[in-house]
């Protein structure tokens, strides 16, 4: 059957008027990057002079920002900060003030929703079906199969205390190559507005007419946790205070928008409180687990200048920007400094310098929270002259994105860290690998912008199909479809290329690594491949009842559409990320088939779906008549159901249990039977 039919595809925002019904999210998840705005409410805006909090202090509201393969979702928490810096002439404000800099009350915060936002797709999302549960959400924003990224981001938001409107487009791309980074394009339009157009009372006031001249400083500040934290635990430890902020200059070995790029990173360093391990040291940089060595913090993430206008007149690329890499930090800065002597930090100027490299290592000093490393821009002038119908502009192009060694490499290097086979400076060094990994993003991203820009073809995968999975006593059946016969093009050129379907699977947990899943070494697998299109449905046999399965199904293209260096006759493939199932399907017996000559055990399966949401299913063997309890708690051990209190006879039972009234999280399910206890984790995810 064609998944299509079950949702239809709405288009509900397609000009740049405001609305007052709010769209959904908007989910940017195309390739290894996974970040959800909800810029509509705020959201996904440049929310103040001083910062723009994406991270949130709330766990359920915390940004998974990087997803490398067969590992855990990586959390990266970040916040943008975007300090505009006036010069000594400052702005003249509604009343007639002049104001040198904003460091007070409201001018922290921008309370007001974001003007306007939409999102684009080339295809819209698959549909992902799991034993009849529909896990995908009906698709309500735009597609477009002409689109040069597979999804583009646009929102609208103001800094009214500057009279600033901004715009912002957002790109990613499934292209294997490509799906480390996506691209941040932000005009900057002098308008004076001081309100939202739906503010009917107060958008007529404007700021007065004139002219400012400032540098503008952006950071995306990353914080990284230990990866998969948040995802697998449902909360997160703050990482930040550990890391380093640091720049390099590197030639662009691609070519492209930029002959060479100032890139600011972060990465995951010593934290001197740390416990020692087991084999005596007391250094996490990378964040080893204390049982394996795997190291977790990886990645370096970071981001780069790609574009700068020379001026409101000239907006050409000035290659001599950036005018400064600066170094600051959420707490003596952002948070410990509102005077206005913090200009000259966002600049440079101060005793830091331009350009200063990272912090000294271990010198003693207690970590601070949030590293932040700016790029700066400037000076340059904008002016507001309503008589004259003139608004100038800016537009600043960045590239953000990730670097890390491979699984494999993490895994090995930390076990024989922690078997004292390396010292603490060789794993410190494998870790610093990754900065040569970014660099390597940054330039595809480079490489990409400069293709955009001339409108040149940028090469893609086919997109992913439909899934459905469904559980069955003895083999589970993963099915697949593409809603026409257009999807087998090749989104850039329109030749069919279509060339192999490929299924993946993972057993026990969906996450590699996962401590729900014991850290049973399972990762995700090949475990079928047709080149007939034809072929449509996999029976996988290769299973164990009671254990639980995830999938993914992936197209991959023959390598002839794609011309283009560095891709010249390679085969690309979608990404398996977009549509994996996230509840599992399970091979099982129906309690209904249960024969009283079976012979049973003491027994509580892992439940499945898991994650779920609502509901899920706990099945459990008896191999006698006996009194079950079986209950379910949240983490600080507070009961919160009891499922089964009664007398029941020997076999496998089954109960669902309904979480609709609980918040997600973890919860610890236990059951006793006679001297039986036992105990296993659930994940509720909302």
């Amino acid at each position: 059957m064609n998944l299509l039919k079950i949702f239809s595809v709405l288009a509900l925002i397609s000009s740049f008027a405001f609305s007052q019904t709010l769209p959904p999210p908007m989910v940017l998840d195309v390739g290894n990057i996974h970040m959800k705005m909800d810029a509509m409410m705020g959201d996904g805006g440049l929310q103040s002079q001083f910062s723009w909090d994406l991270a949130a202090s709330n766990s359920s509201s915390t940004e998974i920002f990087y997803w490398p393969r067969d590992e855990w979702k990586s959390n990266m928490l970040y916040q943008i900060f975007n300090p505009l810096v006036l010069d000594d002439s400052g702005i003249i404000d509604i009343k007639g003030i002049k104001k040198l800099v904003f460091a007070k009350g409201d001018a922290l915060t921008n309370y007001g929703k974001t003007v306007w936002a939409q999102e684009t797709r080339r295809y819209r999302p698959p549909v992902v079906i799991v034993d009849g549960n529909v896990l995908s959400k009906p698709y309500t924003w735009k597609v477009d199969p002409n689109l040069k990224s597979d999804i583009k981001i646009e929102f609208e938001d103001m800094l009214e205390q500057f009279g600033l409107r901004s715009h912002v487009e957002i790109y990613a791309f499934s292209n294997p190559l490509l799906s480390d980074f996506f691209i941040w394009k932000a005009t900057h339009k002098f308008t004076g507005e001081q309100a939202l157009p739906s503010d009917t009372a107060n958008y007529k006031v404007k700021l007065p007419d004139q002219t400012i001249r400032f540098w503008w400083p952006i950071s995306f500040s990353f914080g990284p946790t230990k990866a998969g934290e948040r995802y697998a635990l449902g909360a997160f430890s703050y990482e930040g205070e550990d890391d380093y902020d640091s720049w390099i200059k590197v030639p662009s070995k691609l070519g492209g928008a930029r002959d060479s790029l100032y890139i600011a990173y972060y990465r995951d360093a010593n934290n001197p409180q740390a416990q020692p391990f087991t084999n005596g040291s007391q250094d996490d940089t990378g964040d080893p687990d204390r049982t394996t060595g795997h190291l977790y913090s990886t990645q370096v993430p970071g981001f780069t200048l790609l574009h700068a206008d020379k001026s409101y007149q000239d907006h050409s690329d000035d290659r001599t920007q950036p005018y400064s890499m600066a170094h600051a930090s959420i707490e003596t800065d952002l948070w410990g400094d509102h005077s206005i002597g913090i200009k000259k930090t966002y600049l440079g100027t101060d005793e830091g310098g331009r350009f200063p490299v990272e912090p000294p290592k271990n010198s003693g000093v207690a970590y601070q929270k949030g590293p932040m490393r700016f790029i700066t821009s400037g000076p340059y002038e904008l002016t507001k002259n309503s008589a004259q119908n003139r608004y100038d502009s800016l537009t600043f192009v960045y590239a953000v994105g990730a670097g890390s060694i491979g699984w494999k490499a993490a895994d090995s290097v930390g076990r024989l860290w922690l078997n004292s086979k390396i010292t603490d400076a060789e794993k410190e060094a494998w870790v610093l690998k990754g900065r040569d990994s970014l660099q390597q993003t940054l330039d595809r991203a480079n490489w990409t912008w400069d293709r955009m820009t001339r409108n040149a073809s940028i090469p893609a995968p086919p997109p992913p199909p439909d899934i459905e999975i469904k559980s069955g006593k003895e083999f589970i059946t993963v099915k697949w479809s593409y809603p026409d016969g257009s999807y087998f093009k090749d989104a850039v050129t329109g030749v069919d290329d279509w060339n192999a379907w490929r299924v993946y699977r993972k057993a026990g947990a969906m996450l590699t690594n996962d401590p729900l899943d014991q850290k049973n070494g399972e990762i995700w697998k090949l475990v079928y491949e047709t080149t007939d299109r034809n072929t449509l449905k996999f029976e996988d046999t290769n299973v164990v009842k009671g254990n639980e399965y995830y999938y993914a199904v992936t197209a991959i293209d023959n390598g002839t559409q794609n011309t283009v260096s560095p891709f010249t006759g390679m085969r690309l493939e979608s990404s398996r990320f977009i549509n994996m199932s996230t509840w599992s399907a399970v091979v099982g017996v129906d309690p209904s088939d249960v024969k009283p000559e079976m012979h049973f055990t003491y027994a509580l399966r892992q439940n499945y779906p898991n994650p779920f949401n609502p509901a899920t299913t706990l099945v459990y063997q008896i191999p006698q008549s006996d009194k079950v309890v079986l209950k379910v708690f949240d983490v600080l051990g507070r009961e919160v159901a009891t499922l089964v209190n009664q007398e029941q006879k020997a076999g496998e039972h089954s109960v669902r249990f309904d979480g609709s009234a609980l918040p997600s999280g973890i919860y610890i399910y236990s059951i006793q039977a006679g001297q039986f206890r036992y105990s296993r984790k659930l994940m509720l995810l909302k």
